[in-house]
């Protein structure tokens, strides 16, 4: 019996850790949509005080369901501080624009790429090459707008990973300004690529904490 205490303690801790996390991370405007009747300032405004937290938690959720019933993968990085949201998306979009730089296993492509990127997304990219569809249109990692396509698509495909988990839009991040994104993705693969980078993510950030 005090094993399961401990236990379903520990689950409901994490639960709420999960809903706030989630709802300090909504974007306002969504969060106003699932909760009916309150405007985006009002729900900012709520949002930012624990003491309202639950109430406007529970509007939305009557309509969009409880972000801490999603799936594990999807429960854990939840749980992700911001930093590591943002790397994840990088990642994702490095690795879905992969082949859009040319020849990535070439020497001066690698550089280029780990200059701009990184090195750790660069290598989650090239382990994850398969995952990269055919691209008509190049890109140069040395040009802003590459940079910028490549952070919006990669949280953008992050977003359609969120969605093929069932996480109601009420409850996405806000991935800030995507203008810079695609027109359109193809969802099949977005969705692998955006699985791929959030479980590497998870592994990578669990395993730190684990050794700390």
């Amino acid at each position: 019996m005090r094993s399961a205490i401990r236990h379903d303690g520990a689950k409901a801790l994490e639960d709420a850790q999960i809903r706030r996390s989630v709802l300090l991370a909504a974007k306002a405007e969504d969060i106003a949509r699932g909760a009916d009747g309150f405007d985006a300032a009002l729900c900012r405004r709520m949002a930012a005080l624990p003491r309202m937290q639950a109430r406007l938690f529970e509007r939305i959720a009557k309509a969009a369901g409880d972000p801490a019933s999603c799936g594990e993968n999807l429960r854990r990085f939840l749980l992700l501080p911001p930093d590591a949201r943002k790397e994840a998306a990088l990642r994702a979009g490095l690795t879905y624009h992969l082949n859009a730089f040319g020849t990535a296993f070439a020497r001066e492509i690698v550089e280029a790429l780990s200059g701009v990127f990184g090195t750790q997304a660069v290598r989650f990219a090239l382990a994850h090459a398969a995952l990269s569809p055919a691209s008509a249109a190049p890109l140069d990692p040395a040009k802003a707008e590459s940079r910028r396509l490549v952070l919006a698509d990669g949280c953008r495909i992050l977003a359609l990973w969120f969605k093929s988990e069932q996480m109601a839009d009420a409850w996405q991040p806000d991935w800030g300004d995507l203008d810079a994104a695609s027109v359109t993705l193809m969802r099949p693969v977005a969705c692998a690529v955006g699985a791929a980078a959030a479980a590497a993510m998870i592994a990578e950030r669990e395993g730190a904490d684990g050794r700390a």
